[in-house]
């Protein structure tokens, strides 16, 4: 009898620890398919929030470059003047009322002031964009989460276009002002310097529009992401979901199986 007691003692006791264990399994792959799922919200939140900022950002950045792009344009216009001015100044540039009434001081005042606006505008929005920026490079330094990086160096070609324009422009207003002073030597300068200026202009309207396509880029990714995300943390849940209830039902078999070690 001691010899029969024995093993149907050490199968009951081996019943209940695997009861037991299987519970615990259970339980932990309940909580975890809960878990994942709300995981999943907190994710897609916090993922929100982010792509939410960068394309905000983003669009702060573009109409900035809109307001650069404006006052781009407004010194256009008054380079133009001058080059008008300074062609039909050269026919007599000995008539100083032509000269006074074609290029007064307030002209090339006007110009040094909107390169100097264009700079303090370009310093409102960079910071934008480096944030927008900032938080694009976060996301995409989550491991498996490799997206399309953007042009970083746009925002600082654009820096130095607006440098050179400040330079270009106080460059022909001192060769205005040379001029008015009685150089008559000093027009086909002044002529060269307004060339100039129209360049570095012309270039930094196209830099301006290339850094608007990168940021209107930048805005389609983040939206783009936020539809990505959403799906890859559906697939990726479904999936943990199915294992978790495949263990479930695997310790429910056993559960059942080791029970069944107490009718015999």
């Amino acid at each position: 009898m001691e010899q029969n007691s024995s093993p149907s003692v050490g199968r009951r006791i081996w019943a209940i620890a695997a009861i037991v264990i299987s519970i615990l399994v259970l339980l932990l792959a309940a909580t975890a398919t809960v878990g994942v799922w709300y995981g999943r919200g907190i994710a897609i939140e916090a993922n929100d929030t982010l792509m939410d900022g960068v394309y905000d950002l983003s669009s702060a950045g573009r109409k900035g470059a809109q307001r650069l792009n404006e006052r781009v344009d407004e010194i256009q216009g008054v380079v133009s003047e001058i080059e008008s001015a300074v062609d039909e100044i050269a026919q007599d540039v000995s008539n100083k009322g032509l000269i006074l009434t074609l290029l007064p001081p307030e002209k090339e005042q006007k110009i040094i002031d909107t390169a100097d606006s264009i700079a303090e505008t370009l310093d409102t929005i960079r910071t934008a964009i480096e944030t927008a920026l900032d938080l694009y490079r976060a996301v995409n330094d989550i491991p498996f989460i490799n997206m399309p990086k953007p042009d970083e160096k746009k925002v600082q070609t654009l820096s130095e276009d607006i440098l050179e324009i400040q330079d270009s422009v106080d460059q022909l207003a001192a060769d205005i002002q040379e001029f008015r002073d009685g150089a008559a030597s000093a027009v086909s300068k002044v002529s060269a310097a307004a060339g100039e200026v129209n360049d570095r202009l012309k270039q930094t309207s196209l830099d301006l529009s290339n850094l608007d396509s990168e940021l209107a880029e930048m805005q389609t990714r983040a939206s783009n992401w936020k539809i990505r995300f959403r799906t890859i943390t559906a697939v990726t849940a479904l999936v943990l979901t199915v294992i978790f209830i495949w263990s479930i039902y695997g310790m429910v078999v056993l559960i059942i199986k080791h029970w069944r070690e107490f009718e015999l």
